[in-house]
């Protein structure tokens, strides 16, 4: 809403509410998705915890999420050190929870 600012001898000069900064936004959105990215993480970190180990192809199908992204989270995992990968190339690779 416009604030209407007027003096006896001119016409009034419309000054524009201020609008939250882009910035805040932005913030915002990232937190949300991070949010959103760390619950998924936990599922993971769930479902290793009690099938012991899981495979790029079982994080796809647990979370409906591609290969590349699977791949991400599991990489996030390893590399906070909460899993190990196990295997080097292929269907072999599993992880399971860093001891």
């Amino acid at each position: 809403m416009a604030l209407a600012i007027s003096t006896p001898q001119t016409k009034p000069i419309i000054v524009p509410k201020p609008l939250a900064p882009v910035a805040d936004v932005g913030v915002k959105a990232r937190a949300a998705i991070q949010s959103k990215k760390r619950k998924k993480l936990d599922l993971i970190l769930e479902e290793v915890g009690k099938k012991g180990s899981i495979s790029n192809n079982e994080v796809e199908k647990l979370l409906g999420v591609s290969d590349a992204t699977a791949s991400r989270y599991l990489a996030t995992l390893q590399k906070e050190g909460k899993l190990k990968r196990l295997g080097s190339t292929g269907k072999a690779v599993r992880y399971e929870m860093n001891k």
